[in-house]
């Protein structure tokens, strides 16, 4: 998959793709123009861990974990 492919997929923007690449939470080969043919595992596995701490942060926001006020 290609930089814009991923980009569509993770609905975030192409530069956003190239920072995961370059900090290597994505896993990617750079190629003739610049751009980056992207592992489609990588892609998989970040979108999973992405949709997984979000649940666990919306799961961690309820009345139940905060002490009664007056």
């Amino acid at each position: 998959m290609n930089v814009m492919e991923a980009a569509k997929y993770l609905f975030v923007s192409r530069p956003h793709v190239r920072v995961l690449v370059e900090r290597g939470a994505l896993t990617g080969t750079p190629i003739e123009n610049g751009d980056y043919e992207i592992d489609d595992a990588s892609v998989e596995k970040y979108a999973a861990d992405r949709k997984r701490a979000a649940k666990e942060w919306l799961d961690s926001q309820t009345e139940d974990n905060d002490p009664l006020g007056l």
